[in-house]
């Protein structure tokens, strides 16, 4: 149940999937512990998954050419952090590592793709999401290494998504 209650308090799910959908997306997500200093997700990687926190802290940071790694955010529970990556294909646009002791519960591709069949309208709302994270990395990334790695240009997040769920 705690997956299931987790899912249906992110905006990003709870606003657009009704209660049956976010029945089947939590049936096919599990829950990871990571402990602090672990490093979930790295720059320039491949995402195969994206996760919702139950509790702890996560760091997102990026690389830059002109800087030191650099925090971009602190996330904690109820927050999501990944979904780039993995809604589009692109390779990840910064790194994740847990400060603290920290539950997720994972969401994969394969879990989605089964939801976007069965409720398209979520793939909207994924855009306006994935926007604003673009446009927020973006504006923080000053340099061309971090630029490259934000891949999709902002305007384009709709088709990347698109493609890589549809194949094409």
């Amino acid at each position: 149940m705690e997956v299931r209650e987790t899912l249906g308090k992110i905006a990003l799910f709870a606003e657009v999937l009704p209660s049956a959908e976010l029945d089947h997306l939590a049936a096919r997500c599990h829950i990871v512990d990571y402990e602090a200093g672990t490093v979930m997700m790295s720059e320039g990687e491949f995402g195969t998954f994206m996760v919702a926190i139950l509790s702890g802290q996560l760091e997102v940071s990026v690389v830059g050419t002109r800087h030191p790694t650099r925090e971009v955010a602190v996330l904690g529970p109820g927050e999501i952090v990944g979904e780039m990556s993995l809604l589009t294909g692109d390779r990840r646009a910064a790194s994740v590592t847990a400060l603290e002791p920290t539950r997720v519960v994972e969401i994969t591709k394969v879990a989605l793709e089964s939801v976007f069949v069965r409720s398209p309208e979520l793939l909207d709302r994924m855009d306006e999401v994935l926007a604003a994270r673009r446009a927020e990395l973006s504006r923080i990334a000053d340099d061309e290494h971090a630029h490259r790695l934000l891949g999709v240009r902002t305007d384009d997040i709709a088709g990347a998504v698109r493609r890589f769920f549809r194949g094409g």
